[in-house]
């Protein structure tokens, strides 16, 4: 698994959905993580929705992850023109967040 790959916005889902059960929250914490959550949505002839994850380990190794959803529509909102996942280290050690990532998989199967 890499950072930004198929697996792991897959595994990133599967997290976000056990930490946050209801999707309710804006911020929660999860095993040494702070994980900040926000919607931005614009709808005009071309539009756009933004879902931006901040994720913050505050314990050491400390790293920052900046994780954004993008989807956007032209005038036909049934089809997506784009529909991307990235991710953005922020600060910290790659290796270190994979192995938090691993071992919350780990958790989960």
């Amino acid at each position: 698994m890499r950072l930004g790959d198929k697996n792991f916005f897959n595994l990133f889902a599967r997290l976000t959905a056990a930490s946050n059960k209801d999707r309710d929250c804006g911020e929660w914490e999860f095993v040494g993580v702070r994980w900040q959550r926000r919607h931005h949505i614009e709808w005009t002839t071309v539009s756009y929705q933004l879902e931006t994850h901040e994720l913050r380990h505050t314990a050491r190794p400390r790293w920052n992850l900046l994780f954004v959803h993008e989807i956007w529509w032209g005038a036909d909102r049934r089809k997506a023109i784009r529909n991307a996942h990235w991710t953005h280290l922020e600060s910290g050690n790659r290796r270190d967040v994979l192995k938090w990532f691993e071992e919350r998989q780990r958790e989960l199967d």
